[in-house]
């Protein structure tokens, strides 16, 4: 069992990361608090976004199956000096402690603040008999606001909430914030309560989700951006103050020092909302900081480790970000750029894998496979795998095979790159499989007409809890609401504890 290990690790107070390898569909289903999800299927690439340096301290929540044991592996392979596994096992009913979902650590704490402080809210029915006046902003990055929002709504993400704070009151309008669900809107709604707005505002209970559950239907592709990132720098400096966040500026022939005294920490350029973890020059990874902040057990990780956030502009955006991820407990500063950042074609090559790549099949080897029968199991993600893969290829999961009976003939793999393919490769060799070849997955090499798309149910690397609640099936939406507001009665009491206090004795203007 793991009761209890994140709440002993968190209160002792030195950096650590609690890894569980399972893949997301597993790990959805059901996971101890505070870990972080990163999939054995995905290390290749989650380890280098994750760690900076292979000798940070990992507690490994050890599953006692194939799938962890290879995952320690891997880990050693990666260079990990510092390891400490853990044997856990699920407990025989959910209990406090052992949580559903994704993103807990942030969703749990947007709804400890919606428990813990007085925040108005306005459901569907009350806007429609009592606030039609109301403007509704979409607190979402503009890329989701234009697949769904409420009728009417304009785009106005959080991370822009800060520049936009003279806009909003010269409205004359109550401001109701919403997204899809809970936590973003109430993210919204405690950042203006935070920097003292003293304009009307509530959160728009349950979102779009809420909207369709009372019968009504979102509008596709709005285009109404309200969002401007044009707030001077000097009222961004006045909620740092007010919020005790120290910043700096530094300019562009410094950046590279500065960075460099910087690497033991977490840095994040958060300028660009659109950002999805792409690697930069200096060790820093751009994403947004609307998805930084609610995802923080994916883009975070590590515990007890400053986070520097880079900003160009007025800073608005790193702000927003610093306050809320101060507010969960972590140490962050940010820095003013002065221009962007160069970007990278490797998130961090410090961490690597001291296995062999294998020799590369050409398209002509995957086509003799197909001749003579050969089966080609595709290790791309699922995505890609639907998006289009050969036809008569199967997909496959790295974690799921380990589980499953050699073949009595080889079987050719298909992959989305060197690296990961060669890990397989040499993962499939050791337990006793026989491998035709290896082929790196290039859509221009394949002619239209061999290409299948779609074919998978429910696969493994991606979650199947509430995974309707976007797509009109009303009862996951119902579910997952109900989930985000009773997540305060699922995690750890201590750290339930501690964010309430930290709450009440958050800094305040003088």
């Amino acid at each position: 069992m793991s009761h209890g290990l994140f709440t002993a690790l968190y209160e002792a107070g030195n950096p650590f990361a609690l890894i569980d390898c399972r893949e997301r569909r597993d790990y959805v289903a059901g996971h101890w608090f505070g870990s972080t999800n990163i999939p054995l299927s995905l290390f290749s690439q989650r380890l280098r976004f994750l760690f900076k340096a292979p000798d940070f301290p990992v507690h490994f929540l050890d599953w006692q199956d194939a799938e962890s044991a290879e995952a320690i592996h891997q880990l050693t392979a990666f260079g990990f000096t510092d390891i400490t596994c853990h044997k856990t096992e699920k407990p025989a009913e959910m209990r406090r402690g052992f949580v559903k979902g994704e993103y807990v650590w942030s969703k749990a704490f947007g709804e400890v603040v919606a428990h813990e402080i007085d925040l108005p809210e306005v459901t569907p029915q009350q806007y429609l008999a009592d606030y039609q006046d109301a403007q509704l902003f979409d607190v979402r990055p503009t890329a989701e606001y234009q697949d769904f929002t409420l009728p009417n709504s304009y785009s106005l993400p959080n991370s822009l909430l800060l520049a936009n704070i003279s806009a909003l009151k010269s409205t004359g309008k109550i401001s109701l914030l919403h997204c899809a669900g809970r936590t973003r809107s109430i993210i919204g709604a405690f950042t203006l309560m935070a920097s003292g707005y003293d304009g009307p505002f509530a959160v728009f209970r349950g979102g779009t989700q809420a909207w369709q559950l009372d019968g009504y239907e979102r509008e596709h592709n709005a285009n109404r951006l309200f969002a401007a990132d044009h707030e001077a720098t000097d009222a961004v400096a006045g909620f740092l103050r007010r919020w005790q966040i120290p910043s700096a500026r530094v300019s562009a022939d410094a950046i590279a020092a500065y960075a460099d005294t910087k690497q033991s920490g977490l840095l994040f350029d958060v300028s660009d909302d659109a950002a999805t973890g792409q690697p930069l020059a200096h060790g820093i990874i751009k994403i947004s900081g609307t998805n930084l902040i609610q995802q923080t057990d994916r883009s975070i990780a590590r515990y007890h480790v400053p986070v520097t956030l880079f900003d160009q502009g007025s800073g608005s955006r790193a702000a927003f970000a610093a306050f809320w991820l101060r507010a969960m407990g972590f140490f962050v500063s940010i820095v003013y750029l002065d221009a962007p950042l160069k970007p990278v074609d490797t998130v961090n090559p410090a961490i690597n894998h001291s296995g062999i790549t294998h020799h590369l099949a050409a398209i002509t080897d995957l086509d003799q496979w197909q001749k003579d029968a050969v089966p080609l199991y595709d290790f791309r993600p699922s995505t890609a795998f639907k998006t289009g893969h050969i036809a008569n290829s199967q997909w496959q999961n790295i974690s799921a095979i380990l589980g499953q009976k050699p073949a009595a003939t080889p079987v050719a793999i298909i992959a989305a790159c060197p690296e990961t393919g060669s890990i397989i490769q040499d993962c499939l060799d050791r337990h006793g499989w026989q491998i035709a070849g290896l082929y790196v997955w290039n859509a221009s090499d394949i002619a239209p007409q061999r290409l299948a798309t779609g074919g998978l149910d429910l696969p493994l690397d991606e979650s199947a809890l509430f995974a309707g609640r976007h797509h009109g099936v009303l009862t996951d939406a119902h579910d997952y609401l109900a989930w985000e507001e009773n997540l305060p009665a699922e995690i750890e009491w201590p750290i339930h504890d501690l964010w309430c206090t930290q709450l009440a004795t958050a800094p305040k203007l003088d």
